[in-house]
């Protein structure tokens, strides 16, 4: 008797078990971010780099692809040699030098022209020098343009979800 009770609730625990495992979500990582390609652009290389020095007074530096970072006067209490980079393929900038932080409430404006790749559902996000995406930051998109707020100086790029 004791054989069949055993037998009995073992098989009882088995289907539990089973119908758990059965009912619950198979944990999965996120998703990859897929960066957003470059549209078409003039037959020429627009990768290349553009240097402004900036200072209290604000300023803008703006690629051959479109990109551009806006400062606001006050952004810096000191001149800085800004460097924008923009990737051929992506859409997506790398500004120099790295780490520079902006002072509170004068943070730039960074604005990827992504062309036909803007959509409401991209995001601007922070790539590290690991090539690991560490942070969204609040994007808004309008006539194929993204713009984000920066707290530093780094790479930056556009995704879509």
């Amino acid at each position: 008797m004791q054989k069949l009770r055993f037998r009995t609730l073992t098989t009882a625990l088995a289907g539990i078990l089973v119908a758990i495992g059965g009912c619950a979500e198979s944990p999965s990582s996120p998703a990859a971010p897929q960066f957003l390609q470059r549209g078409p652009l003039p037959s020429f290389d627009v990768s290349g780099t553009n240097t402004v020095v900036i200072d209290a007074r604000g300023g803008v530096v703006e690629s051959l692809a479109g990109d551009r970072i806006i400062f606001p006067a006050g952004a810096v209490t000191q001149p800085v040699t800004v460097t924008l980079t923009s990737d051929a393929n992506f859409v997506g900038v790398e500004l120099e030098p790295h780490g520079t932080t902006f002072n509170r409430n004068r943070e730039p404006t960074l604005i990827l022209n992504a062309g036909s790749g803007a959509t409401s559902r991209a995001n601007v996000v922070y790539v590290n020098e690991a090539g690991v995406v560490e942070e969204v930051l609040a994007t808004e998109a309008a006539n194929g343009q993204l713009k984000a707020s920066l707290r530093h100086f780094s790479k930056y790029y556009a995704v879509g979800s």
